[in-house]
């Protein structure tokens, strides 16, 4: 019985030791919601500059669900039933 219990405490061991060197270390993969957009180009093939402050005023351009979106889709009458 002794000998059973040593043999399977050097397995256990011997197991233990050998994994994590086996192991391989991966660089985790960037989430998708945490890309970069692409810049928007102007006429003139540059990036354009967005101007302080300014949002777009089209709900169709803006985030959709944002609290934004909701309230210029009232603006625009666009919520099925609800009037401005």
């Amino acid at each position: 019985m002794r000998r059973v219990v040593l043999a399977l405490g050097a397995l256990v061991l011997a197991a233990g030791l050998g994994e994590p060197a086996a192991a391989q270390t991966q660089p985790k993969p960037r989430p998708t919601h945490a890309k970069k957009a692409a810049p928007h180009y102007s006429a003139e093939g540059h990036a354009a500059q967005p101007r302080n402050g300014y949002q777009e005023q089209l709900a169709d351009k803006m985030r959709f669900g944002s609290s934004a979106w909701w309230e210029q889709m009232r603006r625009e009458g666009r919520l099925g039933g609800e009037t401005p």
